[in-house]
């Protein structure tokens, strides 16, 4: 029997809709995971036929591992990844042990946020940025950017807005500087302007050099603490053509990369300056993201991207076109939750697909410094844009999260 390797998964989201979709096409599925819940709830993640617990951070320990599959006769046809950390390394070993012509190369700059700014430096479509690396010249640093604020400010290697901050003048600056570098005082901090116009999520395939839009998600924005995507837009009356400028750009950003093979999703804003690359990720969206496009299309994006790691072209001709929108739900507290109330209410209302909460009762929860700390969603269809996000917003209205402040 033919075999995938997925190198770590979530335990929702796009990443384990990868593994449904593999079993699905009939291929025995093997986890490499860190992660004990994987085989102590086995139970709970049948389309998983293999599970090897190994330390993920460790590449001999993963080379290792895929020696012994290799040794007990598993006929491995590709290996792959969802999750940032290990997207280069599950290509790497497609391209070299499944002979499967993936585009590898990029997608160790795309993990890293500074290596891609570099890299795109002086594109047209790369907004303003600077690296601040050494403690010594720091001050100096940002004070030479005085008249550019507000700016934004982030990690390397942050993602899901994890250590993304907006700063408003150099005090901030430095205070945010300083928090990003609590973990590691050594870490250089990206500096980017901070852009205002409307935000798009798109997602796109490569196969055989022909560049495809899969989607194009328009994002509702929160900023709070942090800048936290709560409402996802994906309709049938949004196209490339609505949007000038758009396609060259993507198909720019794409050829600048020299994508063959392979998949990735661009975050763009529309500025008063044309379109800006807020960033670019190796991969395809998380969370409810896969949910989304076969909702409002009918063909499964974690699906194709499995074909496309088999060597196989990708299906995305669309079966139908709906307005789909998704709302995430935030608390706005830091607390002890107590209970979640309202979800079968929520499921009842006119047009909701799915409501899904993952907070459990006794858990702490905070207002969100990251994607990680959104603690459910409701998904919903319309005849159009704004009825679909109508019906996503009346069934959240639904849930009632009771929280006890600490």
């Amino acid at each position: 029997m033919k075999s995938i390797v997925f190198l770590g998964t979530n335990k929702t989201g796009s990443s384990y809709e990868g593994i449904k979709a593999a079993k699905r096409l009939g291929f025995e599925t093997i986890l490499l995971t860190n992660r004990t819940i994987f085989v102590e709830e086995r139970e709970g993640y049948r389309e998983i036929d293999d599970v090897r617990l190994l330390n993920l951070s460790d590449t001999d320990e993963i080379l290792s591992a895929v020696t012994d599959l290799i040794e007990e006769g598993k006929e491995v046809v590709c290996f792959i990844s969802f999750l940032d950390e290990y997207i280069y390394l599950a290509a790497l070993l497609t391209n070299t042990l499944c002979n499967i012509p993936l585009t590898y190369e990029p997608l160790q700059i795309m993990t890293d946020k500074i290596l891609t700014r570099r890299y795109l430096a002086r594109k047209e479509y790369t907004p303003f940025f600077k690296v601040l690396v050494s403690n010594d010249t720091i001050d100096d640093e940002i004070n030479q950017l005085k008249d550019c604020f507000p700016l934004i400010i982030k990690s390397p290697q942050s993602n899901g807005s994890k250590d993304v901050i907006l700063v408003e003048n150099e005090w901030e600056c430095r205070k945010g500087v300083k928090q990003l570098r609590r973990k590691n005082s050594e870490l250089p901090v990206l500096v980017e302007e901070y852009l205002e116009g409307p935000q798009y999520l798109i997602e796109v395939v490569v196969y055989q050099s022909n560049i495809s839009v899969a989607a194009i998600v328009e994002q509702e924005v929160t900023k709070g603490q942090r800048f936290i995507i709560t409402g996802y837009s994906v309709c049938p009356e949004l196209y490339l053509e609505q949007l000038p400028g758009l396609k060259e750009t993507i198909v720019t950003i794409i050829e600048d990369f020299q994508l063959r093979n392979g998949t990735c999703h661009l975050e763009m804003k529309l500025t008063n300056k044309g379109w800006k690359l807020i960033e670019i990720n190796p991969r395809m969206a998380g969370g409810a993201m896969n949910r989304m496009i076969e909702e409002a299309f009918g063909y499964n994006l974690a699906e194709q991207t499995i074909r496309l790691f088999t060597g196989l072209e990708p299906d995305l001709r669309k079966k139908h076109n709906r307005a789909i929108y998704t709302h995430y739900l935030i608390v706005g507290l830091v607390g002890k939750l107590l209970k979640v109330s309202g979800c079968e209410t929520a499921r009842e209302q006119v047009g909701v697909l799915e409501v899904y909460t993952k907070a459990k009762d006794g858990q702490l929860v905070t207002p969100p410094r990251s994607m990680g700390q959104r603690y459910g969603y409701v998904l919903a269809s319309g005849d159009s844009k704004d009825q679909a996000r109508e019906c996503a917003l009346n069934g959240a209205q639904q849930i009632q999260f009771y929280v006890q402040p600490i």
